[in-house]
C-alpha cells in the first residue's frame, strides 16, 4: 500500500471512529487526501470557504487579488516538496459562490507566481525578479490575455507579492531573516516599462516588513495587512501602520496562509497552500480560498 492510500485509509478509520465528516464546499474537493479540514485559529472570523482550484492536478496556490465580484488565484503545478516552480495558471472564481469562471496559463517564466494585484483594469503578476502586466478587463476575460508589459525588478524588492494603494504598486519580498521592506513604485513608472529594471531608486515610499511575509493588502482605512507563514509553523495576520510600518495588531491565522486581498464589502480574502499535494505532509490540511471578517479576529 503506497503512502497516499495509507493516508486515505487512516482517514477512513478516523471517520469510522466518530470523527466529523469533511464539509461539502464549493469547488473540486481533493481526492488525494481524505483528511478532515484542520481546526484553525480564528475560525469564528472565517466566512465563505472554497476549495482552492486545481488541487487534484497538483496546483499550489500563491497569489490572490479581488477584482469586483471575482477572486483571482495564481498557482503553479508541483507535487514534489523540492520542486518550487512549475506550469502556472490564473484561476477566476466567483466571490459569491466559488464557481470556477475560467482560467488561463501564465508564461513559462512565471513558474512561481507569488502575488497578484489590480490597478484600474490592469492585472499585475509577481514572480521573483519579474513583473507581468495584463489587460484583465478586456483580453483576459475572453481567454486571450495578451501581456501589456513585462518588466524586470531588482530582486531586493522581490517581488514575492504585490498590492496597490492609490497610484502606487507596492512590491514585497519574502525573507526568513534580515530587514525586508515594502516598496511603493508609481504605477505610471511601472507601465512605462523601458529597458531599465524597476529598482530601489524608483521607490517613493518604503515600509518595514515583518519576516516571513507572504502577502499584503490595504484596507479602506489605509492600514496595511500582512500574512505571515512558513511551512508547518504557526501563521499570522498583522496589521501595520501605513506611515511607519509599526505592527498595530497581530492575529493567529490558518497555517500555510499565502496572499491577501480586500473585497469592496470590507471582507478580507486569503488562500492557503497547506494540504496541497506538494505540502500534504504538513499537519495542517486547509487548502482553501477563504473569507475573513476583520472585526471578528482575536489576537
Amino acid at each position: 500500500m503506497n503512502r497516499r492510500h495509507m493516508l486515505m485509509a487512516g482517514a477512513g478509520l478516523c471517520l469510522a471512529s466518530g470523527a466529523r465528516a469533511r464539509p461539502t464546499l464549493p469547488g473540486e474537493a481533493p481526492t488525494y487526501d481524505a483528511r478532515e479540514l484542520t481546526a484553525v485559529p480564528n475560525a469564528a472570523a472565517i466566512g465563505r470557504r472554497y476549495w482552492s482550484p486545481g488541487l487534484n492536478e497538483g496546483y499550489v496556490p500563491q497569489g490572490l487579488t479581488v477584482f469586483g465580484d471575482e477572486v483571482l488565484i495564481a498557482a503553479y503545478r508541483s507535487t514534489e516538496r523540492d520542486q518550487d516552480n512549475g506550469p502556472a495558471r490564473l484561476f477566476r472564481l466567483s466571490r459569491r459562490d466559488g464557481r470556477l469562471l475560467g482560467s488561463f496559463a501564465l508564461p513559462a517564466t512565471y513558474g512561481h507566481p507569488g502575488g497578484l494585484a489590480t490597478a484600474r483594469d490592469t492585472l499585475f503578476v509577481a514572480n521573483s525578479g519579474r513583473l507581468l502586466a495584463l489587460d484583465f478587463k478586456e483580453s483576459c476575460r475572453s481567454g486571450e490575455c495578451v501581456p501589456l508589459k513585462e518588466m524586470r525588478v531588482d530582486k531586493s524588492m522581490g517581488p514575492s507579492f504585490l498590492t496597490t494603494s492609490g497610484d502606487a504598486l507596492w512590491f514585497g519580498p519574502y525573507r526568513r531573516e534580515g530587514a525586508p521592506n515594502l516598496h511603493a513604485v508609481p504605477i505610471d513608472r511601472v507601465l512605462a516599462g523601458g529597458e531599465t529594471p524597476i529598482g530601489l531608486a524608483d521607490s517613493r515610499a518604503i515600509l518595514p516588513l515583518p519576516l516571513l511575509s507572504q502577502g499584503a493588502t490595504f484596507d479602506k482605512a489605509g492600514k496595511v495587512w500582512i500574512s505571515q507563514s512558513s511551512g508547518n509553523r504557526p501563521a499570522f495576520l498583522s496589521q501595520l501602520d501605513p506611515a511607519t510600518g509599526a505592527v498595530l495588531a497581530r492575529y493567529p491565522a490558518p497555517g500555510g496562509i499565502e496572499d491577501l486581498g480586500f473585497a469592496p464589502d470590507g471582507r478580507l480574502w486569503a488562500v492557503g497552500e497547506a494540504g496541497t499535494q506538494r505540502w500534504s505532509r504538513w499537519s495542517t490540511f486547509y487548502p482553501l480560498v477563504f473569507e475573513i471578517d476583520p472585526a471578528k479576529l482575536v489576537a
